[in-house]
């Protein structure tokens, strides 16, 4: 029993330090995005894709410094913000507009200033969101297992 318990603390170690890798690799997936969106210049999207990028740069903050700070429900928010940070994402990015004031379309016209920079930093954000929310998932599982 006492070897099964070390080996249920051994993986939770190793989840949280994957979480707290994987915090790390949002932030910078998320800010290479951001980066591209600087380079195209703020008419490139409207004022409402701007208010909704910047709620998900804050969301993703305060999911990073949760996991760093290692607190409660850090994993949690991982999992919301990693997913959700994918999902949103994909509609505002990689769908056919759809509803215009709220999409950055890459894939309708007009898509300004997209080159392969934004397709490789788009993939960096969404790839690092999944990743963020897997970890997430990891950590909860680990903790109930603990």
């Amino acid at each position: 029993m006492t070897s099964s318990l070390r080996s249920a603390d051994a993986e939770s170690v190793r989840a949280q330090e994957f979480l707290r890798w994987s915090a790390v690799a949002v932030a910078i997936g998320f800010g290479t995005h951001a980066l591209d969106h600087v380079r195209r210049g703020m008419s490139a999207a409207t004022m409402l894709v701007m208010i909704g990028g910047g709620a998900e740069a804050l969301s993703i903050a305060i999911a990073v410094f949760m996991v760093l700070t290692r607190r409660a429900w850090a994993a949690q928010a991982a999992i919301v913000v990693g997913f959700g940070t994918a999902l949103a994402s994909t509609y505002g990015h990689l769908l056919p507009t759809l509803v215009p004031g709220f999409q950055d379309s890459f894939v309708s016209p007009p898509h300004f200033g997209v080159t392969w920079y934004s397709w490789v930093s788009l993939a960096a954000a969404m790839g690092t969101g999944v990743v963020f929310g897997f970890a997430g998932i990891r950590a909860v599982r680990s903790q109930r297992r603990g």
